[in-house]
């Protein structure tokens, strides 16, 4: 194994580790019967929690766009994450002292299109300096 092929799979197994720890902690921490953070810093902080951690999923997911061989990743990652987020709420459900909301759902959604149009946002900016690099040679 050359040094290069070592460090591709070192990466690869990083970015995975980085993947199924964000979905491995977002269902760690709907399986808590309370998460109340003392004091509450502010209205609605579960919703910017909830919308970080999604946000985070996202990235995650972005990372490890390779897994999707598809020619529009971006949609399948989003349909991923949403059936992720439906099903966490559900999770949520049967955890006692937790339920199932519709707010944190969408906080949820909010955070994974965040992290999404933003990756968008970048790959198109980055699209368009290659192509005005190419025009100018």
């Amino acid at each position: 194994m050359t040094t290069r092929t070592l460090a591709v799979t070192v990466v690869k197994v990083v970015k995975r580790v980085f993947l199924f720890t964000m979905l491995g902690g977002i269902f760690y921490l709907s399986h808590q019967p309370s998460l109340k953070v003392i004091p509450p810093l502010f209205l609605h902080q579960d919703k910017v929690l909830h919308a970080g951690m999604y946000f985070l999923l996202s990235i995650s997911m972005i990372v490890n766009r390779d897994l999707c061989r598809s020619l529009r990743p971006v949609p399948i990652m989003f349909f991923l994450g949403f059936i992720y987020a439906v099903s966490d709420e559900i999770h949520q459900s049967f955890i006692p002292g937790r339920d199932c909301s519709a707010g944190d759902m969408l906080a949820d959604i909010v955070g994974l299109s965040i992290g999404l149009s933003l990756y968008l946002w970048y790959r198109r900016k980055r699209r368009k300096t290659c192509q005005q690099l190419m025009d100018s040679s």
